[in-house]
């Protein structure tokens, strides 16, 4: 583990940045992307496609390189259609709600899910364990509480909060792999995986392009970054994270190669009350905002669901808990900033290039 301070090191070599997305109501993109690779590399390949479309509550950007630009972005966004419906917990219709229905109208009985539900809460369930139940997917009726990120959020009389509590609620639910089905232990549960599911979509998303033929592309789900292969012009991406404390601007940069690269941060979603911040990352212990001691958590890695699920526990753990278990994972790296302004890192974050801004 590494301690930098935020103001220690330049940002040498950083191109000209500019966010690639934006998102719906107060959700603010965390990780933007440079404009080196924009239209004017289309000698570098046959053709480029962008566009932008709303699903799970944010904007999903999607820039696309080659021949096969347009309709590989386009079968990339009916994925993520079809995910929407898995996911979504405001459709009523959509699977994870009549699965929450009919596990809690039926404690104990096995209820079938489909594969793709099924990788979601096996992650999710496999990320709650290695972070002590601080990533817990069964928070649903807490976030509903809070409306954080909707036009109703308000701070909740503290016996509500207090009734929804449950230690380590993850492990009333049970996945059986080999039938693909789940059990609550509870009708306490309500599943939500706005943790994780994100990171999984924008995994099939790029499972899709590469079907599609497509070697070079860009994606942006709110503070989520996918990258595909190198720019057209056989350079590595440049992904900037944002400044918690300024965040019209830039803390630094990463260097990657076809990785995701997802920030978690307490200035995403909020509501403002009585000169206070509430935020979006509820701590499960306590039921309410995060209070731990980073403002900001990036994670590095090759799958995005991987650093979905890692942004938002190790922000719950706190810089030391969380960064002793970035550093126990294999393929992992992480950026945390703390509300000193300090940025800690994983141990090998430098294969990154990571570049840290001047304040």
């Amino acid at each position: 583990m590494k301690h930098l301070h935020l103001w220690a090191i330049g940002l040498a070599g950083l191109l000209c940045l500019t966010g690639c997305t934006s998102t719906a109501s107060s959700d603010s993109t965390s990780a933007s992307t440079d404009t080196a690779a924009d239209s004017t590399d289309s000698s570098a390949a046959d053709a480029v496609y962008e566009d932008t479309q709303e699903f799970m509550g944010t904007y999903i950007m999607v820039r696309t390189y080659g021949e096969h630009a347009q309709a590989g972005a386009e079968a990339a966004f009916a994925r993520a259609k079809e995910l929407e419906q898995v996911f979504s917990n405001t459709i009523a219709d959509s699977e994870v709600n009549k699965v929450n229905g009919a596990a809690k109208a039926a404690v104990g009985t096995e209820i079938p899910i489909s594969a793709d539900l099924g990788n979601v809460l096996y992650a999710a369930l496999e990320y709650g364990e290695k972070s002590g139940g601080m990533l817990d997917c069964t928070i649903g009726d807490l976030i509903d509480l809070w409306g954080i990120g909707t036009d109703h959020a308000a701070i909740p009389a503290n016996d509500r909060i207090q009734a929804l509590l449950r230690p380590e609620g993850w492990s009333d639910v049970r996945y059986d792999v080999q039938s693909s089905s789940l059990s609550f232990s509870s009708d306490a549960v309500t599943l939500n995986f706005g943790a994780v599911a994100k990171g999984y979509i924008s995994d099939e998303m790029k499972k899709v392009l590469e079907e599609e033929g497509v070697t070079s592309a860009l994606m942006s789900l709110g503070g989520n970054v996918m990258t595909l292969g190198t720019k057209p012009d056989g350079s590595s991406w440049t992904v900037a994270i944002t400044d918690p404390f300024s965040p019209e601007s830039l803390m630094g940069s990463v260097t990657v190669t076809g990785q995701a690269v997802v920030t978690s941060g307490n200035y995403e979603k909020y509501f403002e009350e009585n000169g206070k911040r509430y935020h979006h990352i509820l701590d499960p212990c306590t039921g309410a905002p995060s209070e731990s001691d980073v403002v900001s958590t990036t994670i590095i890695a090759d799958k995005g669901i991987d650093c979905d699920a890692l942004s938002t526990a190790t922000f719950l753990m706190g810089a030391d808990a969380g960064m002793q278990l970035i550093d126990s994972l294999d393929g992992i790296e992480a950026v945390f900033i703390q509300s000193d302004g300090s940025v800690v890192t994983s141990k090998h974050i430098d294969k990154y290039q990571l570049q840290v801004n001047n304040s």
